[in-house]
């Protein structure tokens, strides 16, 4: 509804503010007070105006006022308030009618009206020969998230999997599991059936621990790197097998959870093996490589040293080898040159903050930031915060081990399955299976989501499949709950049920929470925050539960106002879902 309103009061108020000689740009906008007696919205214009009008900000909103208060048809009442708010209250038709208009539209409003742009997410970034724990959970959901609203708003989105996937850890795993393959090709056996991925991360343990015990094991592991990067048809070939041997894993984890990854997806860092040398030389062409004790480096201005010297960044080491900011900045010529990118948003923990703004003020100063048009490519990293156990440390398991997500996953939908028996034990065992991982995987994933990412949180089963409070099965039940009414009412989706009549002031609060979702949609898109989507969500379900205490649906006082109900209920259930999907978790129909 902001559009709306946004759209009249510019129209209303510009000759206005050009008067006092300010740019109407930027100047109008709606927020949403916390105590809706004060209005539906309010407009703190006449505050930006005060100092260029150089009039006390109470005389412009009066002045603002007068000119809004012409508009009847859209406002039932427009007060002033200190120190310089303008409340508008917006007439119930008005908002029946908006909330009519956005019901017939399948995405309800929410794909934007001007050009859409590309966008690459960079997201999840598993390791090959690692199982995913729990430290992997944010970047891989938040990623989605924002990769599923990017799209609903219009935008092209190309996600990106950097897998970890080429260096000396991969020489180590193939330094054991090349004997392997060789032991199952001659025994004529699946390699899938004894190399899983948890034998792999296994082997790379071992490895691990012989190369720091061992200088003849680290010598090894190196000349299996230096063959690898070399083509050696043979050692590219077991990388292969043990690469989609992992992924595998990774792939049934997002199929959990329903994370919108595939193999297309995958853009590894053996993906930019061949373009690192030329990388460095567009560097070097663009005269910012400097010689430091033998390494290639970028001495940026804006990170200093603890002595005040700008900060190096290494683009080539010593011995000739790439580093993390090569490949990256690799990433970055490959994603604004090939892929076409206007926006790339890199999802990963807080700890690799200091690493991305280098690399991006590495990609500023060579002029990869922007292209040949001398249009800007926008780079944003969206970090994250940890999960904590019930002791505030880094979740882990009773030995010390980073606990494995896949175990995390399937107690939670037993957890749920538990509940799913205890509320509702007359559902079929096939449905309660269905609800309960629907609701188990919901629950972990929201729990995360509802977080300021930027925070950590500590990790409570109990909590997050509660029924009350802002969790995912509380949304969830709500889902269901407008799903039984339409059930017991005989009541198909398609049957036509005319407009929302926002009469008592329940429905006219539900209404209006309605009309807030796309805005919010919108601020996620641009702010990166998942966390407002949930709390929306949560408020929508509040609002529900009070319309739907306070206002008889299927035994309203006559045919007409229980056709209003229902086509609100019908709206409410839509955008439940839809946000729901947002977020990457089902809405089921019963609970």
């Amino acid at each position: 509804m902001k559009k709306h309103l946004l759209a009249l009061i510019s129209s209303k108020l510009t000759e206005t503010v050009h008067r006092y000689g300010v740019d109407p740009a930027g100047v109008f906008e709606l927020q949403t007070p916390p105590d809706r007696t004060k209005g539906d919205f309010a407009l703190n214009t006449a505050m930006r105006l005060a100092k260029p009008a150089k009039k006390r900000p109470l005389e412009l909103a009066e002045e603002i006022a007068g000119i809004l208060r012409a508009e009847t048809a859209w406002f039932a009442r427009v007060e002033v308030a200190p120190p310089g708010f303008v409340n508008l209250f917006v007439n119930t038709p008005v908002i029946s009618r908006i909330l009519d208009e956005t019901a017939r539209r399948d995405d309800l409003g929410l794909r934007r009206e001007d050009k859409p742009q590309t966008v690459v997410v960079d997201y999840s970034s598993v390791n090959i020969a690692k199982q995913m724990h729990v430290g992997h959970l944010r970047s891989t959901i938040i990623g989605d998230v924002l990769s599923r609203v990017l799209e609903a708003r219009g935008e092209t989105v190309i996600r990106q999997n950097h897998l970890g996937d080429w260096g000396l850890p991969i020489a180590m795993v193939l330094w054991k599991a090349c004997p392997v393959l060789r032991d199952l090709e001659a025994r004529g056996v699946a390699i899938e059936s004894e190399l899983t991925l948890a034998r792999l991360e296994g082997l790379y343990r071992e490895a691990s621990a012989a190369c720091k015990e061992d200088p003849a094991a680290a010598s090894a592991c190196h000349e299996i790197l230096v063959k690898l990067q070399n083509g050696d048809a043979g050692l590219v070939a077991d990388w292969h097998t043990v690469t989609r041997v992992s992924m595998a894993e990774v792939y049934r984890v997002y199929d959990e959870l329903r994370v919108k990854l595939a193999p297309e997806h995958e853009r590894g860092e053996s993906f930019y093996r061949d373009r690192l040398a030329a990388t460095v030389e567009a560097v070097r062409g663009r005269g910012k490589l400097v010689e430091s004790q033998g390494a290639q480096c970028v001495f940026l201005e804006h990170f200093k040293a603890k002595d005040g010297s700008p900060l190096p960044v290494i683009i080539q080491k010593s011995d000739g080898g790439f580093n993390y900011e090569t490949f990256d900045l690799a990433a970055i010529r490959y994603r604004v040159e090939e892929l076409g990118a206007d926006r790339v948003i890199y999802v990963t923990d807080a700890r690799q903050a200091l690493h991305f703004a280098q690399v991006f003020d590495v990609a500023a100063v060579c002029g990869w930031t922007s292209r040949a048009d001398g249009s800007a490519v926008k780079f944003e990293h969206v970090p994250f915060g940890s999960v904590l156990g019930e002791d505030n440390k880094p979740l882990k398991t009773r030995t010390g081990e980073n606990v494995k997500l896949s175990d995390l996953l399937a107690e939670a939908v037993e957890r749920a399955y538990a509940v799913v028996c205890e509320k509702n034990a007359d559902l079929a065992e096939e449905t309660k299976r269905r609800v309960a991982k629907a609701v188990g995987i919901g629950a972990i994933k929201y729990a995360d989501l509802s977080q300021n990412r930027n925070n950590d949180y500590v990790f409570s089963f109990d909590r997050m499949l509660a029924l009350q409070g802002n969790t995912a099965p509380y949304l969830q039940y709500a889902h269901a709950r407008i799903c039984s009414i339409f059930r017991k009412g005989g009541i198909a989706e398609s049957e036509d049920l005319g407009s929302p009549d926002l009469v008592e002031p329940a429905e006219r609060a539900l209404g209006v929470k309605l009309l807030e979702f796309a805005d919010v949609v919108t601020s996620v898109e641009s702010e990166l925050r998942p966390h407002t989507l949930c709390t929306y969500l949560y408020d929508l379900a509040t609002a529900f539960s009070a319309f739907y205490d306070q206002c008889p649906v299927l035994i309203a006082a006559d045919a007409g106002q229980r056709r209003a109900r229902l086509a609100l209920c019908r709206i409410t259930r839509r955008t439940l879902a839809l946000g729901l999907d947002l977020l990457g978790i089902e809405a089921p129909q019963e609970m």
